[in-house]
């Protein structure tokens, strides 16, 4: 709760329940509060950088780049308390504790000297249509990881067609100094086709993850690669 800005490097690893061959997606990320976000992921085997996924919250709507398709697609974010049938989207909006846990069911898989892990299965069928089993690894409060105790570590997810996504989350660092609103902002990317979502409840094309452009160590980067 007392965290106000949080940086960490991801790296996103998508297996298919037929093919098994797994795709690797590596960025930053960077969060707010209260909505701010952005985060870029590129394909780790593509040296052109063109396929990759990118999302920018400004507070208001969140903007989907899909670097294959050349599309940015705005999601406008509800009002609070208005709820969609869109898991990302809820959370982005606001989630009260106890509306997770009337919408999850949350048990605790195990602990060590640094991770708790918890493992969140899906009550409503929104949220089933998202996934089927989360697994969640946090941060401890150990003394190796007190500074970032209880930020997102790991997660491990079944998706409803038994494809498997696992999100690392690294080298976090917490209220970075010279974090403004301005650097969560909407950036235009040429000859891409920006487009309105369907109406609440839909999801980004291609099921992507939630995010936006990376914000590397150096500075911002912007959604279409060019600092």
């Amino acid at each position: 709760t007392k965290v106000v800005n949080l940086r960490a490097e991801v790296t996103k690893t998508v297996t298919g329940a037929v093919f098994k061959k797994p795709l690797t997606y590596t960025g930053t990320v960077l969060c707010m509060k209260p909505t701010l976000a952005v985060l870029r992921l590129d394909n780790a085997g593509d040296p052109k950088k063109q396929d990759y996924e990118a999302y920018i919250c400004n507070g208001k709507a969140v903007y989907a780049y899909n670097g294959s398709a050349k599309t940015i697609t705005e999601f406008e974010l509800p009002k609070a308390g208005a709820g969609v049938d869109n898991l990302m989207l809820d959370f982005l909006a606001g989630m009260k504790a106890q509306d997770v846990k009337e919408r999850f069911d949350i048990t605790l898989f195990k602990e060590d000297a640094n991770y708790i892990y918890l493992d969140i299965l899906p009550r409503y069928g929104k949220d089933q249509r998202e996934f089927k089993h989360l697994r969640l690894a946090l941060y401890g409060p150990g003394a190796a990881t007190a500074t970032v105790a209880y930020l997102p570590a790991q997660v491990y997810m079944l998706k409803p067609n038994d494809d498997k996504e696992e999100w690392k989350f690294g080298n976090p660092q917490v209220d970075l100094p010279g974090v403004e609103a301005k650097h969560f902002q909407y950036v235009d990317v040429k000859e891409f086709t920006k487009q309105k979502a369907p109406p609440v409840g839909a999801a980004p094309a291609g099921g992507a993850a939630p995010g936006g452009p990376a914000v590397p160590a150096g500075g911002m980067v912007r959604p279409g690669g060019k600092p």
